[in-house]
């Protein structure tokens, strides 16, 4: 091989080795989040919100979610490798409302027992029958009730989101003869997935929010006793 040949040979080597390196550099990527106030995590880790620069290693990748409460959160992954897309330089994530936030509402009586009073001259059975028919008028199924023990509970009720399941029941526990009282509970679990079945236990959370439709509900049973 003669000596240009040799030159020739090396400087093709050297910028195969140019390129390769210039195609494994790591690149940062601009993120910019809406609302602003959304939280920004990187391969699992919080790093900010609003806004962040995120960098990606040459040869790997990087995983972003952007998290916000009563938003459907996205993720994105950027990778850095030959063969791959190269990352933008800036990206903008827009986040969608959470259609089970919209349609629910925060409340302190979610997954609390509040005590119902009864009016002092009203019977039980007369007590009961106030209960069980405000209680029909929202749920359809009683899945336990006797009024001997007083003691009901409804099946589970719910909707499914595109990205959640919201499910609620309603539970009522005699607290006590004299005077006449009881204590009822609005459960309220969401499952963070759509189409989840209302029976698959394990896979839901307790939820600090009740669907509108329920919003009076406990007031009305309330004032119907004690009126």
């Amino acid at each position: 091989m003669t000596m240009k040949s040799v030159l020739k040979t090396s400087a093709f080597f050297l910028l195969l080795l140019f390129v390769t390196a210039e195609s494994i550099k790591a690149q940062k990527v601009k993120i910019t989040t809406s609302p602003q106030s959304a939280k920004i995590f990187v391969n699992g880790v919080s790093m900010g919100a609003g806004q962040l620069i995120v960098t990606v290693p040459g040869n790997e990748c990087v995983t972003v979610q952007i998290v916000e409460e009563g938003f459907i959160p996205e993720t994105r992954t950027y990778c850095k490798k030959r063969g791959v897309s190269p990352p933008p330089k800036t990206d903008y994530f827009q986040l969608q409302p959470d259609e089970s936030y919209t349609s629910s509402l925060q409340s302190d009586i979610a997954n609390n027992e509040i005590v119902l009073n009864v009016k002092s001259d009203r019977t039980k059975t007369e007590a009961w029958r106030i209960i069980v028919s405000t209680i029909l008028s929202k749920f359809d199924v009683l899945e336990n009730n006797d009024e001997k023990l007083g003691y009901l509970r409804t099946s589970w009720v719910g909707v499914t989101f595109k990205a959640n399941t919201v499910r609620m029941r309603v539970i009522v526990k005699q607290a006590s003869d004299d005077p006449l009282s009881y204590k009822i509970k609005l459960v309220s679990e969401n499952s963070g997935r759509s189409g989840t079945s209302f029976s698959a236990d394990e896979q839901y959370r307790s939820f600090d929010r009740i669907l509108k439709k329920y919003d009076g509900f406990l007031e009305e049973i309330s004032t119907k006793l004690k009126n």
